[in-house]
């Protein structure tokens, strides 16, 4: 069995509650697939997951599972508008994930715990700083969003002005659908927009997907990067649609949240 191989089947047996069977099938060949050995990446090219994950000695201080990015050192600039009604919250959660690459300011490649025992492969276990082979994503293109956010979607911006005390929205939003989540340590809300044509009341993939984050107190639903792209949905690049949850033909993700 190959290197490739074994960690896979790790790294499914490890993190099952995390990731779909299915999840590095649909990112092989894609651009989240950094170990694809046409990318020059090193001595750990042979691999897929550990770009994001490790099975161990993870980041606890982020809202990913498993992470295995070093954190960076940026300062973002969020979006701003007058007709922002909700409360925007600093750049957290699940998003500060997706920007330890996006925002282009380190590595592609840079983990904190190599593959394997995580020693001789290039790497440290030092989460600010790792020995890589990749750049960071060139400056000027569309997946490099940078330190400056003001010019695309909000993140960690409150779902339609979500008011924690009556559960209402703002009307030009739509309305969400919810659920008490009572496994593991603790009972958590979670939240989401159901995009199916036929409300299901199932979060699943392919809805809008909200964040619990703390706003003054209270835990309430945020719109976050993940909440229109899905990182491992490899499938959709072929579909030039960019890890998007759903197809944007018509303006559909638009319109999954916004009712215009």
């Amino acid at each position: 069995m190959s290197i490739r191989q074994i960690t896979r089947a790790t790294l499914a047996f490890c993190v099952v509650g995390a990731f779909a069977g299915t999840a590095v099938a649909q990112i092989n060949g894609t651009p989240h697939d950094l170990g694809s050995g046409s990318t020059g990446a090193g001595t750990d090219n042979n691999e897929v997951c550990v770009y994001c994950h490790t099975p161990h000695g993870a980041r606890t201080d982020i809202t990913a599972p498993l992470w295995n990015k070093p954190a960076g050192s940026a300062t973002y600039q969020t979006y701003d508008s007058t007709t922002i009604d909700g409360t925007t919250l600093a750049v957290g959660s699940v998003s500060i994930a997706c920007l330890t690459c996006h925002d282009g300011t380190q590595a592609r490649d840079a983990v904190i715990n190599a593959p394997g025992s995580g020693a001789g492969l290039g790497f440290a276990r030092d989460p600010t700083s790792a020995v890589t082979g990749l750049p960071a994503l060139a400056p000027g293109i569309i997946s490099n969003l940078g330190e400056d956010l003001r010019n695309d979607h909000p993140i960690g911006i409150q779902y339609g002005g979500f008011d924690p005390g009556t559960g209402q929205i703002d009307p030009d939003f739509k309305n969400l659908a919810g659920a008490l989540q009572t496994t593991g340590t603790g009972a958590q809300q979670r939240w989401w927009v159901d995009t199916e044509a036929a409300p299901n009341d199932q979060r699943n993939k392919t809805d809008m997907i909200l964040y619990s984050r703390d706003n003054s107190g209270s835990t309430q639903p945020f719109v976050e990067c993940a909440s229109c792209h899905d990182p491992h949905t490899g499938n959709a690049v072929a579909n030039g649609l960019n890890f998007m949850r759903i197809s944007n033909a018509d303006s559909a993700v638009c319109l999954a949240c916004h009712t215009k």
